[in-house]
């Protein structure tokens, strides 16, 4: 399952990352949120997840069990 956490920071700044998203969806997911708060976005920090491939997750969940 997706989620968006969302930390607002003192000085006015957001940090939003998802969670349970891998690849490209991460970027889809949060386009309507992102639009929606009207600041630019800052700096982009990609997780080790955007590179991963839903294959790729699906076979490290097989070999964890």
């Amino acid at each position: 399952m997706k989620k968006i956490k969302i930390t607002l920071h003192k000085d006015g700044t957001q940090k939003i990352e998802v969670l349970g998203a891998v690849g490209e969806e991460c970027l889809a997911f949060t386009q309507e949120l992102e639009k929606r708060l009207g600041s630019p976005i800052g700096d982009r920090v990609l997780k080790d997840e955007f590179y991963e491939t839903e294959i790729e997750r699906e076979h490290d969940y097989e070999v964890a069990r």
